[in-house]
């Protein structure tokens, strides 16, 4: 049986413009074990709203061991929306899964 961890992301708020135009085309990229999945973008959009649901592979037998693993989230400006020629950061959060 194959475990899955599901992380909802939801939205942002007031994120920071980074497109020289005053806005930003955030995506959310998030890391767990080395396994890295992203959201779609939100063009010019400085308070964004995916409501999307990303899955990742759980290898551990048990939630006890699932315990205290992090997520690393981190917003991106989207490099292909605006003169940019890189994905910009944006925001960081490091979450550490909990039994709530």
């Amino acid at each position: 049986m194959v475990r899955k961890l599901i992380v909802e992301v939801v939205d942002a708020r007031n994120l920071t413009p980074k497109d020289g135009h005053g806005t930003s085309s955030p995506f959310v990229q998030v890391d767990y074990y080395g396994q890295r999945k992203r959201t779609k973008t939100a063009i010019c959009e400085l308070n964004p709203t995916w409501n999307e649901v990303l899955e990742f592979n759980v290898a551990k037998p048990s939630d006890a061991q699932v315990l205290g693993d992090m997520l690393e989230v981190v917003i991106y400006h989207d490099k292909n929306h605006g003169p940019t020629t890189r994905n910009n950061f944006l925001e960081e959060e490091l979450a550490f899964l909990d039994s709530r």
